[in-house]
Order: C-alpha cells, then structure tokens, then sequence
C-alpha cells in the first residue's frame, strides 16, 4: 500500500487536503471509485502511527529519529549575503541557478 505523508498547520488542515486529494482522484481517474481508495494509499504523519504531522512539532520529530534512530538532518547548503538559508531557501537557490544555466 502506498503511503503519502501529510504535513500541515493543523489537523483541520490535514482533513481539508486529503478530503480534497480523495475527490481530485475519483473526479480525474474514470476507473477509480471512492470505496477504492482505502485499499490504494494511506495518509498518514511522519510518525508511525500518526494521521499526520504538524509543522510546529517538525523539530521534535526530528530530535526523535535522531535519539531512536541516529538520524542525521541533512545541512543546509546555500547562502545569501544577508546570511544563511534554511531547507528551503537553499533548494530554491539550487533551482534558480540550475534554471539560469540552461
């Protein structure tokens, strides 16, 4: 079964997108029925047995696989001259020079 990780503000959130995603499909998918989709794929948070994950506790779900785990976070490459960029500055740094290049 395929398992989609849902990240999100809220729960309320989280019902929103994957009540929105579920009729997406069944609208866009002609042989897909709404009773399937609970054998297809699951929603579910980063956490084993949650229904989703909240971006407030991102570093406390990481400081727990690190402790559990041993995982290591990935460092954050790409700077600016007004100092250094977190995750996503930094891939979006990377996109834009890719994208300058061609």
């Amino acid at each position: 079964m395929i398992e989609f990780v849902v990240i999100v503000e809220s729960s309320a959130d989280a019902r929103t997108a994957t009540k929105l995603a579920d009729r997406t499909l069944v609208q866009k998918i002609d042989w897909l029925d709404p009773e399937m989709l609970q054998h297809l794929y699951q929603w579910s948070g980063l956490e084993a047995g949650t229904e989703n994950s909240c971006w407030k506790n991102i570093n406390q779900i990481i400081d727990n696989f690190q402790q559990s785990l041993g995982f290591r976070p990935p460092r954050y490459l790409g700077h600016r001259k007004d100092g250094a960029l977190k995750a996503d500055g930094a891939a979006v740094s990377e996109l834009w020079d890719e994208n300058l290049k061609s």
